[in-house]
């Protein structure tokens, strides 16, 4: 276990070295182009992640030279986000790309979902920090699909989100359930890469929150809702229609 661990962390710190020279490096090519890319920081360089509708999340991985990427941003975009094949467009990566864009479009607030809980009755007020984090595993490897903060009361709490486009609350939960405690196993540098990633001191408050985001069912309340929030799991109903998503925010897990 304790080499599992060791190795969580080493992917951690190279993670957090990259979203340095994110930071550093691709600042003003991200702010210039925020509703068409999200630079993804991993262990072993940055993803340059596509945004547009029409080709949700294709992208390039593994950019090493990001000077390169920055100088020639336009060709590189179009060359691995736009002009590229694409197959049968998912509801995960339409939703995934949809919630980043969406954030990047309100100083990285997840706008429509902090909308939906104030709609709701229950507010909360949540920032996009990065997404497909992967971390090894004794028999592979787990990946999430969104990390955001919570930062509304006061509190500065870790956000698990899992998408899915189908009801598959197996898969969803066998998510939540497995990535949250490595959050809060690694709290410390969670809480670097967040502040990294954000340009601000972020110390948690709290252990991770996890969401779940799934097709809506049930006229007003989501009939899992009481069944996830007994387990800790928040759960959001989202209905996709022409690109454009409506959100049905459950009440707190807490």
């Amino acid at each position: 276990m304790t080499d599992i661990l060791d190795k969580q962390r080493t992917s951690l710190n190279a993670t957090i070295d990259w979203a340095r020279k994110i930071r550093s490096i691709l600042a003003r090519t991200l702010q210039a182009n925020a509703e068409r890319v999200h630079f993804r920081p991993a262990s072993t360089g940055v993803s340059m992640i596509g945004l547009l509708p029409e080709r949700p999340q294709r992208g390039k991985s593994g950019v090493e030279n990001l000077q390169k990427l920055a100088d020639d941003f336009d060709v590189l975009f179009a060359r691995h986000c736009v002009e590229i094949e694409h197959g049968r467009i998912t509801g995960e990566k339409a939703l995934q790309s949809f919630l980043i864009r969406d954030a990047q479009a309100h100083d990285g607030h997840l706008a429509a979902l902090n909308d939906a809980s104030r709609a709701a009755g229950d507010a909360v007020d949540l920032v996009f920090v990065t997404d497909e984090l992967v971390l090894p595993l004794e028999t592979g490897k787990i990946v999430c699909d969104v990390l955001a903060l919570r930062v509304d009361g006061g509190r500065s709490t870790p956000v698990l989100l899992e998408l899915k486009d189908a009801r598959n609350l197996t898969e969803l939960m066998g998510q939540v359930q497995s990535f949250a405690p490595l959050i809060d196993k690694h709290a410390d540098l969670f809480a670097e890469l967040y502040s990294v990633l954000l340009g601000r001191k972020v110390a948690f408050d709290s252990p991770t929150e996890k969401w779940i985001v799934w097709p809506t069912a049930g006229d007003a309340t989501d009939p899992r809702e009481r069944e996830l929030r007994e387990r800790d799991i928040r759960v959001v109903g989202y209905e996709a229609k022409d690109g454009r998503y409506r959100f049905r925010v459950g009440s707190s897990a807490a």
